[in-house]
Order: structure tokens, then sequence, then C-alpha cells
């Protein structure tokens, strides 16, 4: 494959990991935002409610128990790790690498944490699929 190619394709997955940064990001602030009740929607109340539902069931698999802002403001960090990995990943650091695999982590934790196997979890493999593809098609460059 052109080495040209080869960097678009990577370039575009490190956009495409860019934007579920910021809806990771959007999602969890909204939903901490609700918590906290700085805003109030009834779109917002309803998935605040499913979640805590979700994590009442589960309270007794958790390893770490989560409460629903901690759950909340686990999401928020997730989605900050993968936009600022997914912005290093675009300028071609290493740093960024590092943030996208930290990401990923505490993405596989939460699986490890509730016991829980879920749809969800193709995305996780997908996401670890794309960023090997990412670091072989659009490596890192080494500082000068």
């Amino acid at each position: 494959m052109k080495s040209n190619m080869k960097n678009k394709i990577g370039l575009l997955i490190a956009i495409l990991l860019l934007g579920y940064g910021i809806i990771r990001i959007g999602v969890g602030g909204a939903l901490l935002a609700q918590t906290f009740e700085i805003v109030s929607s009834s779109d917002l109340a309803d998935a605040t409610l499913k979640v805590k539902q979700f994590i009442d069931i589960r309270a007794d698999k958790q390893i770490i128990p989560f409460t629903l802002t901690g759950y909340f403001t686990y999401i928020l960090v997730m989605g900050i790790l993968l936009t600022t990995g997914a912005i290093g990943a675009i300028v071609r650091r290493k740093w960024g690498f590092i943030l996208l695999w930290m990401y990923l982590a505490n993405h596989a934790a939460l699986f490890i944490n509730f016991q829980e196997i879920n749809p969800k979890l193709f995305v996780l493999v997908l996401q670890v699929v794309l960023l090997f593809a990412l670091i072989y098609l659009r490596p890192s460059k080494p500082l000068n």
C-alpha cells in the first residue's frame, strides 16, 4: 500500500476516534450535568435512570462500586483520553497512542468491574483493531 494512501486511511481512523471521543465527552458531560441538576431534560433523566438501574442491578457484582456520578465522571474521563489521544495520533505523537491505549484499558476495566459481557464488547474489540491499524498506517514520528 502506498505511503500516502496508508497515511490517509490512518488519518481517517484517527478522525473517527476523535469524533467518538467528542461524543463520549458530550454524553458524559450532559449526564453529569443532569445528575448535578445543572440541566433538566426528560431524555437525560430517562438515560440517567437507565444507567442507575444498570448499576443497581449489578451492585453485588461490581469489584469497585460506582455511584451514578462516579460512573458518568468515568465516562467523561474516557472521552477526554480518547479525544486527546486521537489528536495526538493525528499529529503523530507517541503520547497520543499512549492515551489511546489508556482509554482502551479504561474501557476494558468497565467490563471487568461489572463482570458483564454485552454487545458493547464488540465496540471495544473494534477499537483495539482500529488502534493496531492506526499504529501500522500512521505511526508516531520521532521527536527531532
